[in-house]
């Protein structure tokens, strides 16, 4: 052989091997798992797609230094980024701004020497939605070019990078690419169109070089969910970098436990978990059910199984239970003990079996949130739960850090403050007349919102009277008016959900009214609390009435917070005792200047237990039969309208879904599933719904 061809063969041999050792550099996954220790979602942040008002634009302010300093300072390890991109590109190229302001965020937490799991999130559910062949092409393409685009502004980060190719993918069916493809369940064939998903990211991240040859990069299972860890292990993409240098990723929101904000006829919300401490056996997370010790072992042992003993680590990418803040006094307080345990339980078991979990954190402090630092009323990035933060810091080693914040949270429930708006109405048999409840709003941007909740009573009486409930909003420079009408059951407390999609001006609503049109009746209204429940799930409190005095009308029986706005001297009423008050008696007594009338009135209304979150049923009952994958339902409808049909497993998650238009009495719907095991069916209209549990086998 000619000396010179040898030599330019031995040089080539000598490149690539220097180019494999390069590539090389970086750890494998399963090296990174003891050091990312236990992690911390930045939520409702990065993610806000760019319509909504990007990061901010959902309440949080922007990450910065000081903060990041203290999620280091707590203990966490992990930083997961969730990041809206589709919303920012064109042509799946990220504008330069955001690419930038992310980067900082990211350049933030590495500083720290935290690990920063970067991902694709939601972001109009451009991906997560859209896991359907006729979907799929256009998913590719954009997949692919903005991967190629953040691979190759990345590709010199160390090891503390590891890029995540979705978030939670399928999550939302049926309610993506239409009807038709509603009603596919997440199969083996979605499974494959998910995988070239997952497949064309990793291509594109390591073809673009540098460090990302061998950069840890997350796969999703379907919807995230742990019972469909099997299509993921049976699909999973090649890494052309060989073995070792990707993770699997699931999620863990035990239902009942960490979400659930109504009981059902199936089951009822679990405010206590374990033998922590000792409470109500049905609202007990214990012996088996989803979230106890045995089922998180039981779960968590599957991941191990199918993914980290083959080299393949897992994350729960988010994980978390809700603080039920509507409990009072010591049932308040055991629940948050339990939660806490909960935490530390999941943590340690993750710890023991190869996987990092990463809590789920909004920054939201009210009722439903999960937020451990705080960073949004009180923007000092202190400890907001420290409970829940030292049982994880103890099942990895560290000591307890000394705050309490739990106390505080009891002490203010237990306080005896009216609770209640009320407002009392006669309404003469000749005409009809309107009585409203108006409350200008402290949230003035309901974008992030889909529903509404209020906790409502009402007691009406009359021989031939009727009467109409409704929620309005006024909104806009206009104050536009939006009626929605209202189910409100007469003489109980009731939860009423009720649609904000008809909103005029969604992003800026001045006011609420619960408006009460009513001929020839007699009664009361009261009011709890009023919640805006989020598109991607948790709420936010309007109006607790909680430490609010109240001013009244006595012609039309208006009431509202003093605090609110002024009111014509000429109709203000006072009024002692404002409120109902767990049960005992109390006595309204209004006295107007100018009027002729004082009207005394005096009333027992006791609040539901817990505050409980329940809508009205569309039906008493459903029969079911259930033959070779079809279940056929039968159900009365009270009113005719389009009706949803849905099957759903015990995370809350769709499995199969079908539209119909019901009528009014005997309707029946088929559905076809290969799901086995347990389920609920979910017949809703409007507001309304009933939900009966179904086995599969």
């Amino acid at each position: 052989m000619n000396i010179l061809k040898m030599t330019a063969a031995f040089g080539l041999a000598i490149m690539a091997s220097g180019s494999m050792a390069l590539a090389a550099d970086l750890p494998k996954a399963s090296t990174l798992v003891s050091k990312m220790g236990f992690g911390f979602n930045i939520g409702n942040t990065l993610e806000v797609p760019a319509n909504q008002g990007g990061p901010t634009g959902w309440g949080n302010p922007m990450p910065s230094q000081a903060y990041v300093d203290s999620i280091k300072a707590a203990g966490f390890s992990t930083v997961r980024l969730p990041t809206a991109w589709y919303s920012h590109a064109v042509g799946g190229k990220v504008s330069k701004g955001w690419i930038d302001t992310v980067q900082t965020v990211v350049d933030m937490c590495i500083k720290d020497g935290l690990y920063v799991v970067l991902n694709s999130h939601w972001d109009t559910g451009w991906l997560e939605d859209k896991v359907f062949a006729t979907d799929s092409a256009t998913v590719i393409k954009n997949q692919k070019a903005i991967w190629g685009h953040l691979a190759s502004r990345f590709k010199d980060y160390d090891e503390h990078l590891i890029f995540a190719s979705a978030n939670e993918p399928g999550v939302n069916d049926p309610w993506n690419g239409g009807a038709d493809n509603g009603q596919q369940a997440f199969d083996a064939e979605r499974m494959k169109i998910l995988q070239r998903y997952h497949q064309v990211m990793i291509d594109e991240v390591r073809k673009s070089g540098g460090n990302n040859a061998t950069r840890t990069v997350v796969f999703q299972m379907p919807r995230t969910e742990i019972d469909k860890y099997e299509l993921l292990s049976q699909y999973y993409p090649k890494d052309p970098a060989g073995d070792g240098y990707t993770m699997a990723e699931a999620h863990f929101y035990p239902y009942q436990f960490s979400l659930m904000k109504a009981d059902e006829d199936w089951g009822k919300m679990f405010y206590f978990w374990e033998d922590v401490t000792t409470g109500d056996a049905s609202r007990t997370c214990a012996n088996g059910a989803l979230g106890s010790k045995q089922s998180i072992e039981t779960q968590f042992g599957k991941l191990k199984t199918a993914f980290v003993s083959k080299g393949i680590p897992v994350i729960i990418g988010e994980m978390g239970a809700q603080k039920r803040l509507t409990l009072e006094g010591q049932d308040l307080e055991k629940h948050l003990l339990a939660r806490a345990a909960w935490y530390g339980y999941v943590a340690k078991i993750a710890k023991a079996d190869g996987i990092v979990p990463i809590i789920w954190d909004t920054g939201a402090e009210d009722n439903l949130n999960m937020t451990v630092i705080r960073r949004q009323k009180n923007v000092d990035y202190t400890i907001l739960d420290y409970e829940v933060l030292n049982a994880m810091r103890q099942e990895y080693g560290m000591s307890a850090l000394s705050g309490n914040s739990i106390s505080a949270l009891v002490e203010a429930s237990s306080s005896t403050v009216n609770k209640s708006s009320i407002a009392i109405f006669k309404s003469p048999s000749s005409a009809s007349a309107n009585t409203p409840l108006r409350i200008n709003t402290n949230i003035k941007d309901w974008s992030q919102y889909e529903t509404a909740t209020i906790r409502i009573y009402s007691d009406m009486s009359a021989a031939d009277g009727w009467a109409k409930a409704s929620f309005v909003t006024m909104s806009g420079s206009k104050w536009d008016w939006v009626e929605e009408p209202m189910t409100v059951s007469n003489g109980a407390w009731s939860s009423v959900n009720v649609p904000l999609s008809s909103i005029t001006t969604i992003s800026e609503v001045n006011a609420v009214v619960i408006f009460i049109n009513a001929k020839g009746m007699t009664g009361k209204l009261a009011v709890d609390y009023i919640l805006l429940n989020k598109k991607g799930g948790g709420a936010d409190t309007l109006e607790s009435f909680k430490s609010t005095v109240f001013e009244c009308s006595p012609d039309d029986g208006v009431v509202v917070p003093d605090e609110l706005g002024s009111i014509e001297t000429d109709k203000v009423a006072t009024a002692t005792s404002i409120g109902a008050t767990g049960g005992k008696t109390v006595n309204y007594v209004f006295k107007a200047n100018n009027y002729t009338d004082n009207y005394t009135y005096n009333e027992t209304i006791t609040p539901a237990s817990n505050n409980t979150i329940a809508a009205p049923a569309i039906a008493q009952s459903i029969h079911l039969s259930v033959e070779h994958g079809v279940i056929n339902a039968s159900f009365n409808a009270a009113t005719a309208g389009r009706t949803t049909v849905s099957l759903m497993n015990s995370l809350g998650q769709v499995i199969t879904s079908k539209n119909v238009n019901a009528t009014r009495g005997a309707n029946s719907v088929s559905l076809e599933t290969n799901y086995q095991g347990a389920a609920f069916l979910v017949i809703r209209q409007g507001s309304q719904k009933i939900v009966k549990s179904v086995r599969l086998k």
